[in-house]
């Protein structure tokens, strides 16, 4: 028997296209074998539009097409890559049901990318694979139909010569942020891995209410060694998220966590009409007007009361980062700051505390009134530990 061996299965409903809101589920079941940590893909085909009327591909050489172009402003977010089109991930095993429930999926990524990658990280073959790019405009280059030969003299793109881009991403689920041992089949069942798609105002940005998209050839890739025998625990990181709405000027966030195990908490800002436009970037980490300070509190293990008021702003940008494990190396600068896309808050435990049976509550005090009017969502990201 093959030491290793590649896997490929469809989604378990096969489709020509996959629209916005529609799930997506993966199968995984290697009798034998175990599941290679950290080794599942997702890989597609995207077709991106700026409106329902032209075709994808033009009927004649130069006629309307909707594909989108160099001359468009319609772009995914770069950091976030191909991830956007995901709304949200569940990870559940046969044995022990579901693992997790990844919510605001491509904000998490958007927190972790800007968190603890820096632009000349994004300039790699993996990253690359994930339609990720070190400036905004690479949202937009990888939106394009690839070209696969030469313009004919004296005309423009040919039909034939339009194809559509591809992607592969390494979603950030528990499997692919596992430590330890490796999944066995045979003792723990099959593994389902099921993705709900974007709505079309947040995986693209920049364009109007007739900007869309669809999934072509999507399958899951993922490897396996054959099954030792041995029962080794395994560690995997994941996330809660938590959201809600800021729409005064003193606001109390109080949540309650189903997890025994969370280690920090990333906190990110995004104004609810923003959210709900095509103009905008749903995933973009904006910044908070006029905030005057913020406050944790929670009861730790030791059930010593622990109040942090924060008021420095570089302080509370700097606990973030640490939240999210950044080693000072990341995105967050006063220019990027000043652009509306990396505020990161948080606050890293320093251990692991069990929120499960008590509430975690964030005070937030802001000094512009203007958000009575136009209120922001506040989305808190509590990273926990899961064990098998």
């Amino acid at each position: 028997m093959s030491a290793i061996q590649y896997h490929q299965v469809d989604p378990e409903s096969t489709s020509d296209q996959y629209q916005p809101f529609q799930t997506i589920d993966f199968s995984l079941s290697v009798p034998g074998r175990k599941l290679l940590k950290n080794s599942i893909r997702i890989e597609g085909r995207v077709v991106a539009r700026t409106n329902t009327t032209d075709p994808y591909v033009p009927t004649t050489a130069g006629g309307a097409s909707s594909a989108i172009d160099a001359v468009d402003n319609i772009k995914i977010d770069n950091v976030v890559g191909a991830h956007a089109y995901w709304d949200s991930w569940s990870c559940e095993t046969e044995s022990k049901g579901v693992l997790e429930n990844l919510q605001n999926y491509p904000r998490f990524v958007s927190q972790h990318g800007r968190a603890t990658l820096a632009p000349d990280d994004m300039n790699t073959a993996k990253m690359i694979a994930e339609q990720r790019g070190a400036t905004e405009l690479n949202g937009n280059i990888v939106l394009q139909p690839v070209v696969d030969q030469a313009f004919v003299t004296g005309q423009t793109e040919q039909p034939s010569q339009r194809s559509k881009p591809a992607f592969s991403i390494k979603p950030m689920i528990c499997f692919n942020r596992q430590a330890g041992g490796d999944y066995s089949f045979d003792r723990n069942g099959f593994i389902r891995i099921s993705g709900i798609l974007s709505a079309n105002r947040h995986a693209l940005f920049g364009g109007d209410d007739d900007t869309n998209y669809v999934l072509e050839d999507l399958v899951c890739r993922f490897v396996t060694v054959p099954d030792d025998g041995m029962d080794e625990p395994m560690l995997m990181r994941s996330y809660v998220s938590v959201v809600s709405s800021i729409n005064s000027t003193s606001t109390t966030i109080s949540a309650r966590v189903p997890s025994s195990q969370v280690s920090s908490v990333s906190m990110t800002f995004a104004k609810q009409s923003h959210l709900q436009s095509p103009e905008f970037n749903s995933y973009a980490l904006e910044s908070i007007p006029k905030w005057d300070n913020i406050e944790y509190l929670f009861a730790n293990s030791l059930q010593n009361f622990i109040t942090y008021t924060i008021t420095d702003e570089d302080d509370a940008l700097l606990r973030g980062l640490k939240a999210l494990e950044s080693a000072g190396h990341h995105q967050v600068s006063a220019s990027t700051l000043k652009a509306n896309k990396s505020m990161i808050m948080g606050l890293d435990f320093a251990e692991y505390v069990n929120l499960a049976n008590q509430k975690f509550t964030v005070n937030l005090n802001i000094l512009d009134s203007s958000v009575t009017q136009e209120p922001f969502d506040a989305f808190l990201m509590f990273h926990s530990l899961i064990e098998l």
